[in-house]
């Protein structure tokens, strides 16, 4: 029966170009012999495509924005969940920018758009230090829980999508639409939004993972390549 597995890419697929050839060859093996590989990363299109046509990466789908957005290998649009427009104000008031070094948002296929944009499907926003990135990531998951999800992507970093949506839900869309037995499913991941996608499936983690994603993986790799040669 065919498999399918959702890599994340940063600090998993690629860890340096040499790891990442690996991975790809050991892809294409994975590929040849009938079965799936999506990479499930919190990236946006844009700097999703830039690693893709940098390292020539071969994959069947992509979901991309931790979960918001679902592409197939030819750029289509399969799924794409919006955070409510209504709410988009309130959150760009309380993210307190003034104290932020860099912020953008996201909608779609676009990247680096302002708040005032409509459907907007990210919103990144770095700060000056950990501990004002770790205070506004629970101050917005708290106060917004019934609207957003907001992850720490980077020691000072944040990101915010839909509360509807996450790496989890699109991996079982897409293992419905291709007919993929559940139990065939595999992730493998290392940061705090890969946390419901390796709990869901047969999960993984790397070796570096967050602790709390280490706690509920079913095991460690040190490579995507390991992972792949393992269930193939």
């Amino acid at each position: 029966m065919k498999k399918m597995i959702a890599s994340d890419y940063d600090r998993t697929f690629y860890l340096n170009d040499e790891d990442i050839e690996e991975n790809k060859k050991a892809v294409e093996e994975f590929r040849k012999n009938g079965n799936i590989f999506v990479i499930a990363t919190g990236r946006s299109f844009y700097h999703f495509m830039k690693i893709v046509k940098k390292y020539k990466i071969n994959y069947d789908y992509a979901i991309i924005n931790h979960g918001a957005t679902i592409i197939d290998s030819h750029n289509n649009v399969l799924y794409n969940k919006p955070m409510e427009n209504s709410v988009i104000k309130k959150i760009k008031d309380d993210l307190q920018l003034n104290k932020a070094t860099d912020s953008f948002c996201c909608s779609k296929l676009d990247t680096k758009v302002d708040f005032e944009h409509k459907d907007l499907t990210k919103i990144n926003v770095k700060y000056k230090t950990k501990n004002e990135s770790l205070k506004m990531n629970e101050h917005i998951n708290k106060k917004y829980s019934d609207y957003v999800t907001s992850y720490n992507i980077t020691s000072s970093s944040i990101e915010i999508i839909s509360n509807k949506t996450n790496k989890s839900k699109t991996i079982k869309l897409l293992a419905d639409k291709l007919n993929v037995d559940i139990n065939n499913v595999y992730t493998i991941g290392d940061g705090y939004s890969d946390i419901k996608m390796v709990k869901d499936f047969n999960g993984y983690c790397m070796k570096d993972s967050v602790k709390e994603l280490k706690n509920i993986a079913k095991g460690e790799c040190t490579s995507v390549s390991e992972l792949l040669y393992k269930i193939s």
